[in-house]
C-alpha cells in the first residue's frame, strides 16, 4: 500500500442506494472511494476485486446468481468482498461462501450494519500491512524428542492468529506421530497428504477445503490420525508448491516439523525465515541442540541469526542455566518458557491452547513474548515499550 491507502469501491444499479451507502460509511483520509452504478454488474466485479487493498461492496440484482457466479469463477479474488443481497436466498449464501466473501448483509439491514462491517475489515486490512509487510516462515523442531516443539509451534501460532490479528497457517508435517491436532481438538476432513496428491489440481482458493478452521485467522493442514505416511514418500517439489499457496493465504506459516533431517524438514528449514529449536534443562538436550545446531549451521548452511532456542520448561532452580547453555551449543539467541505442567497438561486434556485457556498465567505470558519476538510482529492495541519485554539473553 504505497500511500496508505484502502479503496472503496461500491457497486451496484441503483443510484440511490449507492448514495446512501456513501453516506452512512464512516470513513477518513486514508480511504479512496469510488462508486460505480451500473447496469452491468458482472464485469464491474470482474474488474474491482483483484486490489488486496481494496473493499468492494456489491449490491446484488434480480441476476444475483449470475452476478456471485461470475465472482465465484475468479481465480485469486484479493479485495474484501461485502455482499449485499437476500439472506433469506441459500443458493446466493451458498455461492457467497464458496467466493470467499468477508460479509453478506441483508439488503434491509444494510443501514444498521454496513458501517460497522465496513471499520471491522478496514481495521484488519490496515493492522495486516503494518505488522506483516513480509510472509514468514516459522519451522519449529525438537532438539530431543518430547521436548515440546508441537506445544512451542500450537501456541506460537494460536497467539500470532489472536493477539496480532494475523492470518496464521499452522502444518503439521509429523506425518507420524503429529499432534496439532489434539492441540485444537481438530480431526481433518482432509488431510495434508491429499493435499499434496493433487497439488495439480489446488490453487489458493480451493487449498482452503484441505485447511481446518480453528478462529477467523487461524487454519491447521494436519496429517491423518489414521493413516501412517512416510517422509520418504512426500514429494518435494509438490511441497514446495504447496508451501507457495500457503504464503498467498496467509501471514505467517508455522510448521511444526518432525525431529529428523531429511529433504523434507531441510528443504522446509532452508526456507524458513526463522528455525526455533526447543530444548529443555539437561546436559543430553543441552548436546543434541549443539549437534543439530552444528548441522543447521555447516552442513545446511543456514546462518545462526535464523536459529532460535527456545528452553522450555525452563526451572529456574535447575542447575543448569541459561549461560551454561549458551556455553554449551555456542549460540545466543535463547528464550525461555517457564515450567507450568499443571495448566500445559490442562490445555492438552481440553483440546484448546493454554494461552486459549490460561491467558493470563506467567506461561502464557513468555509464550506471547516469544511469539512477538520470533513472528516480528507487535500486537493490537498495545503500546510499545522499551520494558516488559520477553526474557531474552541475548548478549
Amino acid at each position: 500500500m504505497a500511500e496508505n491507502k484502502i479503496n472503496l469501491i461500491l457497486i451496484g444499479a441503483d443510484e440511490l442506494t449507492l448514495e446512501k451507502q456513501h453516506s452512512i460509511i464512516a470513513y477518513s483520509g486514508d480511504i479512496k472511494s469510488k462508486v460505480i452504478c451500473t447496469r452491468s454488474i458482472t464485469d464491474s466485479i470482474s474488474k474491482y476485486t483483484q486490489d488486496e487493498h481494496s473493499i468492494v461492496i456489491i449490491n446484488l440484482t434480480a441476476n444475483g446468481l449470475k452476478e456471485l457466479q461470475v465472482l465465484n469463477d475468479i481465480d485469486g479474488n484479493k479485495a474484501a468482498i461485502i455482499i449485499v443481497g437476500d439472506q433469506t436466498n441459500i443458493e446466493l449464501l451458498s455461492l457467497a461462501i464458496r467466493a470467499g466473501v468477508k460479509d453478506f448483509i441483508d439488503t434491509k439491514d444494510y443501514e444498521d450494519k454496513l458501517d460497522g462491517v465496513f471499520c471491522k475489515i478496514k481495521k484488519n486490512i490496515t493492522h495486516n500491512y503494518n505488522s506483516s509487510n513480509v510472509k514468514r516462515l516459522n519451522a519449529v523442531i525438537n532438539a530431543k524428542g518430547g521436548s515440546g516443539a508441537s506445544f512451542i509451534a500450537s501456541n506460537m501460532a494460536y497467539i500470532l492468529s489472536k493477539d496480532a490479528g494475523l492470518k496464521v497457517g499452522l502444518v503439521d508435517l509429523d506425518l507420524q506421530f503429529g499432534s496439532i491436532g489434539l492441540n485444537f481438538d481438530k480431526i481433518p476432513k482432509y488431510t495434508i497428504t491429499e493435499a499434496l496428491n493433487t497439488i495439480d489440481d489446488l490453487d489458493s482458493i480451493s487449498l482452503e477445503a484441505y485447511m481446518s478452521k480453528y478462529n477467523e485467522n487461524l487454519s491447521l493442514l494436519l496429517p491423518s490420525p489414521a493413516d501412517i505416511s512416510l517422509p520418504g514418500e512426500i514429494n518435494i517439489s509438490h511441497l514446495k508448491r504447496l508451501l507457495e499457496l500457503l504464503q498467498i493465504n496467509y501471514s505467517q506459516i508455522v510448521v511444526d516439523l518432525p525431529r529428523l533431517i531429511d529433504p523434507v524438514s531441510s528443504m522446509i528449514m532452508e526456507q524458513a525465515d526463522q528455525i526455533t529449536l526447543v530444548i529443555q534443562q539437561s546436559l543430553a538436550q543441552f548436546r543434541d541442540g549443539r549437534r543439530l545446531i552444528q548441522i543447521l549451521n555447516k552442513d545446511l548452511d543456514i546462518p545462526l541469526e535464523r536459529i532460535a532456542i527456545v528452553a522450555n520448561r525452563y526451572d529456574s532452580k535447575n542447575s543448569l542455566r541459561v549461560d551454561d547453555l549458551k556455553n554449551m551449543v555456542n549460540h545466543d539467541k535463547v528464550y525461555i518458557v517457564a515450567n507450568d505442567y499443571e495448566r500445559v497438561a490442562s490445555a492438552s486434556n481440553l483440546g484448546v491452547p493454554l494461552c486459549e485457556s490460561a491467558a493470563t498465567s506467567k506461561i502464557a505470558h513468555d509464550l506471547k513474548e516469544l511469539a512477538r519476538n520470533l513472528g516480528k510482529v507487535e500486537y493490537e492495541g498495545e503500546r510499545k515499550s522499551l520494558f516488559g519485554r520477553f526474557r531474552s539473553f541475548l548478549s
